[in-house]
């Protein structure tokens, strides 16, 4: 009839379905079985499941890696501090940090004028990246002057075509041989050097110049290094040889860079590696001890006599009164 509801049909026959269903054993999930000719699973099988299930089961992940105590990002920092390192002159300690805090010099790529950069639209400050272009430094590079300047690798369009495909090449800047005269060592030395060199030895005023103002960040060279130490030695000890027919002329040369003069017991380690330190300091110490040792053994060497003659002069005090009565 029209506006009546039509009941459930059979509803106690649906419950009865229902309750079937829950209660009929499930199924296991197949697994899949063994190919034949297949080699039978390693005696070590079992265990290692067993041992795999019961990491899973505690919820702990030995596969994960050991936590360190300090960030390894830390290491080197912290490696100053313990040991032979840590003995080492404050001064030279110093310097590694600076040199390590130095931004790499803009040789190959050219930094951005400001922080951000105006562009037309909507936002017109726009952070500007500051990306240096990685350079890999030949060992030929640390026996001459390149100025920076080292290996570049990078991609060129094969026939310059840019829609042909990309090939792999390296720049390498072009390097010659250069005779130049040091006035503090008073002689002529022949360097490899790249054109860059010789343009910031212009803006110098000099080789001398140049090796002494330049920073190791921008000589990127052990010989510079080397030179560098040899030249503040020289200055800070004042050596006499230099001119020694004209000691006017000595004396003017050591004027005109005594702005750069330091002590001597720092020249003595500038541009030292962390090896060269560390090997230095060694036999600092060791000279250190065996003047010490020396230093007992005289002692002890002397000790024998002055207690001989302090016992005389004691016999001698017990003596005379005696011998006066």
């Amino acid at each position: 009839m029209e506006g009546e509801e039509i009941p459930n049909a059979c509803p106690s026959r649906l419950d009865g379905l229902r309750e079937a269903s829950r209660a009929r054993p499930q199924a296991a999930p197949e697994t899949p079985s063994r190919k034949a000719g297949q080699l039978p699973p390693p005696s070590g099988w079992a265990g290692s499941t067993r041992r795999r299930r019961k990491r899973q089961a505690s919820g702990v992940d030995s596969r994960a890696m050991p936590l360190h105590k300090v960030p390894p990002r830390l290491w080197d920092s912290l490696r100053l501090q313990r040991g032979v390192l840590a003995r080492l002159p404050p001064h030279y300690l110093r310097a590694l940090r600076e040199d390590a805090a130095a931004p790499p010099p803009a040789v190959h790529w050219r930094p951005p004028a400001g922080e951000y950069a105006r562009r037309p639209g909507p936002l017109e400050g726009v952070r500007q990246q500051v990306v240096p272009v990685p350079v890999y430094f030949p060992p030929e590079s640390q026996e001459g002057l390149w100025g920076g300047e080292g290996y570049v690798a990078g991609y060129r369009y094969a026939h310059d075509d840019k829609l042909s495909r990309r090939l792999k090449k390296v720049w390498k800047p072009q390097v010659f041989n250069r005779e130049f005269y040091s006035q503090i060592l008073d002689r002529k030395l022949r360097i490899a050097v790249t054109m860059r060199t010789l343009e910031q030895m212009d803006k110098a005023f000099g080789f001398d110049f140049y090796i002494l103002k330049t920073p190791k960040s921008e000589l990127c060279s052990k010989l510079g290094m080397d030179l560098k130490r040899t030249l503040l030695l020289r200055l800070a000890r004042k050596d006499p040889s230099l001119h020694p027919d004209d000691p006017a002329k000595r004396e003017a040369v050591y004027n005109k860079y005594k702005e750069f003069v330091i002590p001597e017991e720092e020249a003595e380690w500038i541009g030292l590696s962390l090896e060269e330190a560390v090997e230095k300091q060694r036999v600092l110490e060791k000279k250190v001890r065996g003047l010490g040792s020396s230093r007992r053994d005289c002692a002890s060497e002397v000790g024998g006599p002055v207690l001989v003659v302090s016992w005389l002069c004691n016999i001698c005090l017990e003596y005379l009164p005696t011998h006066n009565q």
